[in-house]
């Protein structure tokens, strides 16, 4: 007998990493019979996803007014509870989860049982839209990292608790060729950032230059992403300001920044995450990495042998770090060993713990 599982997202923007997590899983149960997948945006999308994959497993796909989506979300999501005999609910958002819950006790017959499952994607304590309260009325957790466990223990939610990460695809390319990975003597380090450009906000590049105002030497930094105009300028005023000019260069957005790219470290000084994954593709690729131990993800990643993690706002110790790698005449981390370690967030090995992990919820949902 097929599983019945309903995924229940907000507005996403068709790009993101929840986004990307989604299709993974809608092309893997697709081609699995013991699991009937379906895919639900009560309030829509927003409209820069109507052009992208995500739209194209969604239900519904409605451009209408945002503030008449608003007034169907509760009567789409009631109207799909009760349509089908779903075996489990899995909403993204706490106050999704607490509508749900709602709609269960107060709407449903108690013979339409469904287990009601949370799956967020950011630490609980620094997304602002997550009320940690609201993850009480779920039965069951799937976590991307195991800090976002601890913060669900630290604040005595129950419910059974499944680590499950997040997936990479598998590697397209014949070992490291992709990525220059400079393992002797260099003649300049090179740092590389990927991902939104924000100075003070979740990315925290303030900390990251700052740092790399202390050091000296032959270096480089990268950077591949975009950010809102205002963002930008304090980057580059920063560069302009500290004389750094010669040693960043802003590469704009780039589809895949990993092709062809030259580097030694990649960092991160994010102040939060759920899961960064622009961590597990490098080492996918090889290279090592340098990260803030912020909530949550980078210490399920970054281990003895792929990279150094520094505690959130000790700019000394990240100058320091940065310091030593551009003093080494060798990156100390075999690029193998760093790739191998990848492994654990593969496709294969994902799917393994989230098909675990349902069979485990649906298991208990049969005995209620």
């Amino acid at each position: 007998m097929k599983t019945k599982v309903l995924i229940i997202i907000p507005r996403l923007g068709g790009n993101g990493g929840t986004e990307t997590v989604l299709l993974f899983w809608q092309k893997y149960f697709s081609n699995h019979s013991d699991v009937n997948l379906t895919f639900m945006a009560p309030q829509g999308l927003r409209a820069t996803a109507y052009d992208r994959p995500i739209s194209k497993i969604i239900e519904p796909v409605s451009k209408i007014p945002l503030p008449v989506q608003r007034l169907l979300m509760i009567p789409r999501v009631l109207w799909a509870l009760n349509k089908n005999q779903y075996d489990d609910v899995i909403c993204t958002t706490s106050k999704l989860i607490k509508m749900v819950a709602i709609l269960r006790k107060v709407c449903m017959p108690k013979h339409r049982h469904f287990r009601l499952v949370s799956w967020i994607h950011s630490s609980l304590y620094d997304e602002p839209s997550i009320a940690i309260s609201d993850l009480q009325y779920a039965d069951a957790h799937l976590a991307i990292s195991s800090g976002i466990i601890s913060q669900m223990q630290q604040n005595k939610i129950t419910g059974k608790k499944y680590l499950i990460f997040n997936p990479i695809p598998e590697s397209k390319t014949d070992g490291l060729s992709s990525v220059s990975v400079a393992n002797d003597h260099r003649k300049i380090v090179k740092f590389v950032y990927i991902g939104r450009i924000m100075w003070k906000g979740q990315k925290n590049l303030a900390e990251l230059f700052t740092a790399l105002d202390k050091v000296s030497g032959n270096w480089q930094l990268e950077i591949f992403g975009t950010g809102d105009a205002v963002e930008i300028d304090r980057v580059n005023n920063f560069v302009s300001n500290h004389q750094l000019a010669k040693h960043v260069i802003m590469r704009g957005w780039v589809a895949r920044p990993f092709d062809n790219l030259e580097c030694d470290y990649l960092v991160l000084t994010s102040k939060y995450e759920g899961l960064p994954m622009v961590l597990i593709e490098a080492q996918q690729h090889g290279i090592a990495c340098i990260s803030a131990n912020c909530p949550t993800g980078p210490d399920d990643i970054i281990t003895l042998d792929s990279g150094y993690l520094y505690e959130p706002g000790d700019i000394d110790q990240l100058s320091g770090i940065l310091q030593q790698c551009i003093d080494a005449p060798t990156v100390p981390f075999d690029p193998r060993k760093i790739q191998a370690l990848s492994s654990r967030f593969a496709e294969d090995a994902y799917f393994e713990k989230v098909e675990r992990s349902l069979s485990m919820i649906n298991t208990s949902n049969r005995k209620c």
